[in-house]
């Protein structure tokens, strides 16, 4: 069985990865919505977040499932 802290970590993390996702994704789209185009470094920013996002939510998943 898991150990309630160990879940409880996971999500905290999810839950910031997801925050730092959203700040980017949301600060490239407003520059884009004023006509302007993200860097490549915000892009790829963004494209990182994302990617660490999926990764922390699989292994949320594959805790929860061990339950």
């Amino acid at each position: 069985m898991n150990d309630g802290r160990e879940l409880n970590a996971l999500r905290a993390k999810y839950r910031s990865l997801w925050d730092a996702h959203q700040v980017i994704a949301s600060k490239n789209a407003r520059l884009t919505q004023a006509g302007k185009q993200p860097s490549n470094e915000q892009l790829i920013a963004e494209q990182q977040a994302a990617y660490d996002l999926q990764l922390a939510r699989a292994v949320l998943l594959a805790e929860m499932a061990k339950g």
